[in-house]
Order: C-alpha cells, then sequence, then structure tokens
C-alpha cells in the first residue's frame, strides 16, 4: 500500500533533509520541486558531464588554486581563482540587441495572450569606457579594466554537476558581452564556489567571496537559506540570480528573473481542467522523499485543489531509489487517470515514463513538470511512450526555438564555451539574470558603485531578456502568470495552442 500523506512530511519539510549527511547517502538529489517552487513555474533535470565534457568546461571557466577541480571535492573554482573564459578563447557570435519591443500579456482569470517580449533592455551587449575613462576602481570588486562578481552554486559532493549550468550559463553570457568590448570598458569575471551540497560550505562560501566580490550572479543552490544568514548582514552587496529557499529572496538585495513566490501558477491547470474535466478527479504523483520536493508538491497540491484537483494517490520516495514499477502498478490499477509528475528530477520522471510503457499504463492525462530537457524522450522510452506528455516552462524553449534570437545568442555561446553541455533550465536561467545584470550596470553608467546597481534594480518594474524568459517584475519580486506549453509528439516537443510564438499569459496564483 502506498504511504499515506501525514504529519511526517510536514516534519520533513521543515528540515533540510536532515542536513547533508542524508544527502551524502543519497545517489541523486531531487531538486526538481524545489526549482517548482522557486521558479512558480519551472522544472528541472539533473545530467552529470562526461569527462569529455568536464574537461571542456575547465579549460573555458579555468581551475582554482590548489583545489581539486570543477565539480571535485569542495573545489570547483575557489574563492582565490578567477574564470578564464573569457580571454581570447571565444569568438564573437550572434550580435543581438537588447532592445525593447511591444508588450506581453496582462493575464488575469480569463486568456490574455501576448509576446512578453517587452523590456528587453538597452542598447548593445557591449560597450567601450568613454573618453574620459571609466572611473577605475569605483567600488569593491571593480577596476579600470574588470568587475569580478561570485557565484556559489551546488556542483560537487553527493551529486557533481548538479547545477552546473548556473555558472556555465553566467560564463556564457559575460563572454559574449566580453567580446564586445565589456561594461564600459571593464570586462566582466566570474569567481565560482562550490557548495558541495552543504549547509556550512555555501555559509562559509558566501563569507570568503562577499568582501572581495562587487555582486552575485547566477548561483544556483538548494542550501541558499544558509548563505542567506551571511548576506542578511551584507544588504549593500548586489545578488542577481535563482533562489531556492524565502530566506534568501527576501533579502532587501536580492533580485532573479524568476522571483520567488510561494504560491503556485494556476494557467496550465486551468488549461488541462478545460480540456480534460474529468480526469482532473483522479490524480496521482510520486514525490522525492526531500524537504524542498515535498514543500513544492504541498504548494502546488494546495493550489490545483482549489480549482477541483482530487489527488487519489501519492507516495513519497528515498532519493536512492530507481524503480518504480510498484507505483505504476498502483496507479494503474487504481484506474488514477491524471499522472502529475512536478517533485521528482528528469531521470526519475524518465525511469518512470519508462516502467509504464512496460506495464502497459497509459493514463488520460500525463504531465511531467520537470520533462523539458534534453535527452528526457529517448530516456523516457522513446517517442512511443512519452507520446502525449504534457510540459510547460516559464522560458523560451531553450533546446531549438528559432523564433527568439536570444535563444540563437545563447545556444552559440554555452556551445562555444562549453561544447558537449545540454542547454538546461539552470544555465538558461542564469544566462538571463546574467543578462539582467549587465542591463542595470548599462544604465548606471561608468562610475559603477553596488549602491547604485541596487537603486537600479529597485527601479526596474519589468525584464525579460529579449523574451528568454517571462517578463517578471524586477522590483516587485513578482513571477509572470505567461508560460510556454507543450506536449511531445511524435518524438517531439511541440508548442500547444495559442498563441504560435511568445506565451500563453492566463491563469492567477493560488495555494
Amino acid at each position: 500500500m502506498p504511504k499515506p500523506w501525514d504529519a511526517r512530511n510536514d516534519r520533513r519539510a521543515a528540515g533540510l533533509l536532515a542536513a547533508a549527511g542524508s544527502r551524502a547517502k543519497a545517489g541523486r538529489v531531487l531538486v526538481a520541486a524545489a526549482v517548482v517552487a522557486g521558479l512558480g513555474l519551472a522544472g528541472c533535470g539533473l545530467r552529470v558531464p562526461n569527462a569529455q565534457e568536464r574537461s571542456a568546461m575547465d579549460a573555458a571557466l579555468g581551475k582554482g588554486g590548489g583545489q581539486s577541480g570543477f565539480g571535485g571535492g569542495s573545489g570547483g573554482l575557489s574563492a582565490n581563482g578567477t574564470a578564464s573564459g573569457e580571454n581570447g578563447s571565444v569568438t564573437a557570435g550572434p550580435s543581438t540587441t537588447l532592445g525593447s519591443s511591444g508588450p506581453g500579456g496582462s493575464g488575469g482569470p480569463g486568456l490574455a495572450v501576448g509576446s512578453a517580449a517587452n523590456a528587453g533592455g538597452a542598447g548593445g551587449a557591449g560597450s567601450a569606457a568613454p573618453a574620459g575613462g571609466n572611473g577605475g576602481a569605483t567600488d569593491v570588486g571593480v577596476t579600470a579594466t574588470s568587475i569580478t562578481v561570485g557565484n556559489i552554486s551546488d556542483l560537487g559532493g553527493p551529486v557533481p554537476g548538479l547545477f552546473q549550468g548556473g555558472p556555465y550559463g553566467t560564463q556564457a553570457y559575460f563572454n559574449y558581452v566580453n567580446s564586445q568590448g565589456g561594461v564600459y570598458g571593464r570586462q566582466l569575471k566570474l569567481v565560482t564556489s562550490d557548495d558541495g551540497l552543504q549547509c556550512s560550505q555555501n555559509e562559509a562560501d558566501y563569507q570568503n567571496l562577499v568582501g572581495g566580490v562587487f555582486g552575485f550572479v547566477g548561483s544556483w543552490s538548494l542550501d541558499d537559506n544558509c548563505g542567506a544568514q551571511i548576506m542578511s548582514g551584507h544588504s549593500n552587496v548586489p545578488m542577481v540570480q535563482t533562489y531556492l529557499n524565502p530566506q534568501m529572496a527576501g533579502l532587501p538585495n536580492a533580485y532573479s528573473m524568476a522571483p520567488y513566490d510561494q504560491q503556485f501558477y494556476l494557467g496550465p491547470y486551468l488549461y488541462l481542467k478545460q480540456k480534460y474535466p474529468d480526469a482532473i478527479t483522479s490524480v496521482g504523483t510520486i514525490v522525492g522523499n526531500q524537504a524542498a520536493a515535498v514543500a513544492a508538491w504541498q504548494h502546488l497540491k494546495a493550489a490545483i485543489q482549489t480549482i477541483g484537483y482530487q489527488i487519489q494517490y501519492e507516495d513519497d520516495f528515498p532519493p536512492a531509489q530507481s524503480n518504480f514499477s510498484a507505483d505504476v502498478l498502483r496507479m494503474k490499477s487504481q484506474n488514477i487517470k491524471m499522472v502529475i509528475l512536478s517533485s521528482v528530477n528528469a531521470p526519475d520522471a524518465a525511469i518512470f515514463s519508462q516502467e509504464a510503457a512496460q506495464q502497459g499504463y497509459k493514463p488520460e492525462v500525463w504531465v511531467c513538470v520537470v520533462c523539458y530537457s534534453g535527452g528526457y524522450i529517448q530516456n523516457g522510452g522513446g517517442a512511443s511512450a512519452t507520446q502525449g506528455q504534457y510540459e510547460y516552462l516559464a522560458t523560451a524553449a531553450f533546446l531549438n526555438d528559432p523564433t527568439v534570437p536570444e535563444v540563437a545568442t545563447y545556444l552559440h555561446w554555452m556551445h562555444t564555451a562549453f561544447p558537449g553541455f545540454q542547454p538546461d533550465l539552470f544555465s538558461t536561467y542564469s544566462w538571463a539574470n546574467a543578462a539582467l545584470f549587465v542591463h542595470i550596470l548599462q544604465q548606471v553608467g561608468p562610475h559603477l558603485t553596488q549602491k547604485a546597481v541596487l537603486a537600479a534594480l529597485a527601479a526596474t518594474s519589468t525584464y525579460n531578456d529579449n523574451g528568454m524568459t517571462t517578463t517578471a517584475n524586477i522590483s516587485a519580486k513578482k513571477p509572470s502568470n505567461c508560460y510556454n506549453l507543450f506536449q511531445i509528439q511524435g518524438g517531439q516537443y511541440v508548442k500547444m495552442d495559442d498563441p504560435p510564438t511568445g506565451f500563453r499569459c492566463d491563469g492567477y496564483f493560488a495555494g
């Protein structure tokens, strides 16, 4: 029998998987749901780089002094090492203008369709120093020729490469800007630290870097609530990155292209309710037994129940589990009509999909929040097994969307810096956060200070990096109500219904 959902899960959500010791025993960390909660819409997957990819990544980013290399031990780039990918090895890519265009949809309870392509930014990606100079060393981490920022992400530890896309997406955007002269003649430099999926290390990394960098850009960490204890005493330091815990997201100097919201956005679920009204009365799920995953599922569950979804089956599983046949057979025997996979990672979702196909279980509706991911269709059993599954995300279709020029720029610079790396949600959002950071630097001007950057962030109402993401309200820290909806058809992700380009903008937040 499946385990009932009871007070155990509240206790699990209260602690971060009994800290790092429990995580170290896990073969995988189930991070998808943490990202679902943090981004409102998007899920994530886990993919560990192979040796060839890791070598290329190390070459592009550089290695920290005295450390074990990228993704190894507590290493990666140390607090003493700076990235070198911007120096001489990258050729100029497409010249995408960070300009503005028409407004996107405003949403609301009804359907409002919009491209969400406004508030892209100003001017070109790079800018030369003015004739009179840029002022030299105007603040911490700033010289006449460089701006140094930090990135603290889950890179090594029990799951090497977990959030590798964080520093890679950031570095790729910095390479792009540096190829065009930097920002007012200053090259952007990235110092990356690996917290190894440990709370204490996350704290130590922020403590080690905060006094020597201008700010933090593009970080991804499940333990950012720990670093928040350090950064709460440094409200003068800008942070433009993705936040997976409310403690960090709530700091006054924390901004993001994916503002943290503890409620859940209902647009995709209103769409599915209208299309499959009977299926929503019989919903099943499995949930990774990790605190952030449990908390995120509770957010989603509370939200969809307000519009009539009835959860008939839910089971939690330990991170080391790699077989879900028992859950598949129970759902099949109970005639569960809708499967929602939001609190698992992409590899586990792929295993579940494979096993469902093997057992002949084909629910009426299959929603996989984490499955817009390179390799998922193949690993999920192929075109036949994944046929009809739905995915939704709050970014452009970053795997291959030719209608968004920013996607082409992103893919070019990611491939140039990190050949063989599969673009993912983490690198996409870090690219967009880096773009927001550069946009703010350009607004502030040559005389760069942390105070001026924070003031500019607080005055930026909307931004979307030329449609790379939905339009967030940066200053108010509010996510968009827009999203992309896909269905797997014939082994391809096919964009569903209106509009033909851009995002759907409907629904509201609840839960």
